[in-house]
Order: structure tokens, then C-alpha cells, then sequence
């Protein structure tokens, strides 16, 4: 009965926040993705059957990821799920602004962040199809924010910071080269490997607070006496 209730509401969630992020597309589809339209022209131009699908999308997703999760032990599911939100979230917030503040402020780059025009490679995907580039690069950020978690956790001798902008300067930018193009961004490849690192430093920084290493560990004896008379015995 408890797993019924956690798909539902995973569902629920997951459908909640893909017909959200539908709809913020669909307010940001001015000037080929680059602006917000007016709300009337925005909702007058969206689709109630796509939002529909979108929803049923994201309520699939939410309970296969759900599904996934559920058999791994606590401390790594613990991190592959903070990992999947802060990487995407890193996103955001180190990787798109980077590009905005670079583009807005030197013309390093020829388009700022935060593009919200469809993704010409996932057409021919009926699922993917029309998705955003701010959210292609998310979910990017996500499934690789999930594996470094889980590698940080498993590797507590690796210095969190470095790797992650390792991660990030060498993988992501491997994957966005050859499977997530953005359109119109066409800057030299070692700017692509400062950014894209400046997003795994980041999603490891914003990872730190959730003490996805096996932090949560550290304070038991408090919450738990028995915990600590266990560990005074091994002394």
C-alpha cells in the first residue's frame, strides 16, 4: 500500500511540474526563444492536448525513476536523487548564467543562456519533441549530476570540487558536443570546457549542504545513544 501511495504521488508531481515547465516554454517561445510573450498570447498559442501529454510524460517519469531508486540502499539513492536535482539546477544557475554574463558583458559567446528554442535534434523523437534547450541541457545536467554524486560518495578520497569540474569540463562538454547541440551557440571549444566546468564545480558546491557523502552519519550518536555506546565499544 506504501508503494502505491509513493508512485501516486510521485505522479502527481511529476505532472505537476512537467505541465509547469510546459508552460513557462510556452510564455518564453518569443523571438525564437529568447523572450517572454504576453500571457494571453502565450496560453492562446498552447496546446491543451500537448499539455496533456506532457503531464502524462512527466507522471511516467517520475514513477519510473521512482521504480529505479526504490532498490538501491538508502545512502546512494540518497545521492543519485540530490545529485539529479542539483545537477539540473546547476544548470541554471552557474551554467546558463555564465553564458548570459559572457554573452551580455565581453560577446565572448554569440547567444546568451537560458535559450528556450526547441531542440532540432529530438524531432524526430515524439516524446522530446519541441523540448526546450534550457531543458535538454537540464536533463543533461541531472542524469550526469546523479553519477557524480553517487562517484563522490563512493570515493570520499576524491577532492569534491575538482572532480566535479573535471566532470563537468570533460564530460558534459563531450556529451553537449555530441548528442545536446544548442543551436546558435558556436564558441570555441575551451570556452565550452570553462563553462561546462564552471557547472560541475558548481553542482558539487550546491551539493555540498545535502551532505551526499555520508554526512548524515555524523550526528547519529546524538539521535541515537545506542549508536554511540556501539562505537566506544570498537575503541
Amino acid at each position: 500500500m506504501f508503494g502505491v501511495r509513493l508512485l501516486l504521488r510521485a505522479a502527481w508531481r511529476g505532472a505537476f511540474v512537467a505541465a509547469s515547465f510546459y508552460l513557462i516554454a510556452k510564455v518564453m517561445a518569443g523571438r525564437g526563444g529568447t523572450s517572454p510573450l504576453p500571457l494571453e498570447q502565450a496560453f492562446a498559442q498552447a496546446s491543451f492536448e500537448r499539455l496533456g501529454e506532457v503531464a502524462v510524460h512527466g507522471a511516467l517519469a517520475a514513477m519510473l525513476l521512482i521504480c529505479l531508486l526504490r532498490p538501491i540502499p538508502a545512502g546512494p539513492c540518497r545521492a543519485i536523487s540530490g545529485g539529479l536535482v542539483m545537477g539540473a539546477a546547476a544548470v541554471v544557475v552557474f551554467h546558463q548564467s555564465t553564458l548570459f554574463v559572457l554573452h551580455q558583458t565581453a560577446g565572448l559567446v554569440p547567444v546568451r543562456g537560458f535559450l528556450f528554442a526547441p531542440m532540432h535534434v529530438l524531432a524526430e523523437m515524439p516524446i522530446l519533441a519541441g523540448m526546450p534547450s534550457l531543458y535538454a541541457l537540464m536533463l543533461l545536467g541531472g542524469a550526469l549530476g546523479g553519477l557524480l554524486a553517487l562517484l563522490l560518495r563512493l570515493a570520499l578520497v576524491l577532492p569534491d570540487l575538482l572532480v566535479g569540474w573535471l566532470v563537468g569540463a570533460l564530460g558534459f562538454t563531450w556529451l553537449q558536443r555530441w548528442f545536446i547541440t544548442v543551436p546558435g551557440f558556436d564558441a570555441e571549444w575551451w570556452q565550452w570546457v570553462v563553462i561546462n566546468g564552471g557547472w560541475g564545480w558548481g553542482a558539487v558546491f550546491l551539493m555540498r549542504p545535502l551532505a551526499l557523502r555520508g554526512g548524515e552519519d555524523l550526528h547519529r550518536e546524538f539521535e541515537e545513544p545506542q549508536h554511540a555506546m556501539e562505537g566506544a565499544g570498537r575503541k
